[in-house]
């Protein structure tokens, strides 16, 4: 009977407390105009990034469940350049911590936000000038108060990323994340970026980097020990759909990138879209592959570090403007002329473009042809080790022809090195050939050595060897 009571007492104590609490909270919120204090609250917000916030809505008090803060159209500058634009920002706030008299988040929601990162000096992605820096000001600016989240969303956000060069830029539009366990651990010297861990989703409904546009990009996220894994990645692109996976590794002073993807079903012609252009080398339908890895903090450093492999495929394609096989046929089979400008449309894959042009080059005062032809079949798989590839199965055959390459490419130099296209037979020996070296602009263009000739029966050295079948 007496434990009975004491029980009683207990909850009568308890719900007079929390009774107490939520009538001063309403008290708050009923009667005193909180945004007489946002000039106090934009200053130590201002403190804490090192940059300037301004809140120009108005800020509102929430009580139960749970409390928290609203702010309307908040602005974060850098002199009066936006950094971060958001319609509205919702604070919630983590009870037990709150009645001791600390700051804890329980969870931050963003509503239509914009961020706009610019490239300056220090660096082309810049992120530490636009978010690593203010997020690390922040976190010794406020001790403990950004350890842990329980949950961060965004809801129709926009990411804007400009460069010097205006034909370089990158945006995501109608953004949604939704992350959960959000923590902070170790030494905030660290970098934010490099030890947090979180787990979530990502959705885009559009997103452009220069001339390329995808939609629909969808992915899981996670990080951990500054680890980052974006699988599965889907989004839909030049015409075709695409999955892979995308991981990030920062624990190292240079981050190193691993992706693995496919794109099946796209229009090749899209790739070689830009104003000004009639049309592309070759139009239909291809797939791709790749699985490549790379580091550096720049597109430039990453590009040198290229390595992997890449597969372009494809069936059925046309050639407008130009038929290899008219040409071939009336130049006589042992004609060396066509082929570097032939067997340019192996390159006609990104991120051959330059490097078709320089192979192609050799013929264009000499030789022209009409009409439109069409690829039976089509193979570019390469390999690649710091940003020089080399041709493993390089074919394509036309309704009457095949052709062959092989040789490497050195695409941060700009250079051929030893790339050798021929005409070859149904054994895939050579019948002729050029040979291309030296940088794209003003390669030195040399005919292949004429094959000897073998008795009948005998065997030829092959030049050709992989995938793509002789035309039948």
């Amino acid at each position: 009977m007496m434990e009975a009571k004491k029980r009683k007492r207990w909850l009568l104590t308890i719900g007079g407390i929390v009774a107490a609490l939520a009538l001063a909270v309403l008290a708050v919120v009923l009667l005193v105009d909180v945004n007489r204090y946002k000039p106090r609250l934009e200053a130590a917000a201002s403190r804490a990034l090192g940059l300037e916030v301004r809140i120009l809505g108005d800020m509102t008090i929430a009580y139960f469940p749970p409390p928290g803060l609203t702010l309307a159209y908040v602005r974060i500058v850098r002199g009066e350049e936006d950094v971060l634009r958001v319609e509205k920002i919702r604070v919630g706030l983590k009870i037990l911590p709150l009645l001791r008299g600390r700051i804890r988040f329980r969870e931050l929601t963003f509503d239509q936000p914009a961020l706009f990162i610019r490239r300056t000096s220090s660096g082309p992605f810049d992120y530490e000038r636009y978010l690593s820096r203010p997020l690390r000001n922040a976190g010794e600016a406020l001790p403990g108060t950004l350890d842990s989240i329980d949950a961060i969303s965004v809801s129709g956000g926009r990411i804007s990323y400009a460069g010097k060069d205006p034909a370089i830029r990158a945006d995501a539009e109608g953004l949604d994340l939704a992350i959960r366990d959000v923590a902070f651990q170790g030494d905030s010297g660290d970098g934010p970026f490099r030890n947090v861990s979180f787990a979530g989703t990502v959705n885009a409904a559009r997103m452009t980097i220069g001339n390329v546009e995808a939609s629909g990009f969808a992915c899981g996220v996670s990080a951990k020990n500054g680890n980052y894994e974006f699988d599965p990645v889907t989004l839909h692109s030049f015409g075709g759909e695409g999955e892979g996976s995308l991981w990030v590794y920062m624990t190292e002073a240079v981050p190193l990138v691993q992706v693995r993807y496919s794109l099946a079903g796209s229009r090749i012609e899209s790739f070689f879209a830009s104003p000004g252009r009639d049309h592309a080398p070759l139009e239909g339908t291809v797939d791709l592959s790749a699985n490549l890895f790379m580091k550096g903090e720049d597109p430039g450093a990453m590009a040198a570090t290229l390595t992997g492999e890449i597969s372009w495929t494809g069936s059925d394609l046309s050639i407008p403007g130009f038929d290899p096989d008219a040409l071939l046929s009336d130049s006589g089979e042992k004609k060396e002329g066509p082929l570097p400008r032939t067997g340019a449309l192996l390159l006609s894959v990104p991120p051959f473009a330059g490097a078709a042009g320089g192979l192609s080059s050799p013929d264009h005062a000499t030789e022209t042809a009409g009409g439109n032809g069409l690829v039976r079949r089509f193979v570019s798989t390469w390999s690649v080790e710091n940003g020089v590839y080399e041709a493993k199965d390089v074919a394509l055959a036309t309704t009457r022809h095949r052709l062959a390459l092989t040789g490497r490419i050195d695409l941060p130099a700009g250079r051929f090195d030893g790339i050798t296209v021929a005409l070859v037979d149904d054994k895939g020996c050579a019948l002729s050939g050029r040979t291309v070296e030296g940088p794209f602009q003003s390669p030195k263009d040399t005919p292949l050595a004429r094959p000897k000739e073998v008795a009948p029966g005998e065997g030829c050295e092959v030049f050709y060897e992989g995938s793509v079948p002789p035309p039948e």
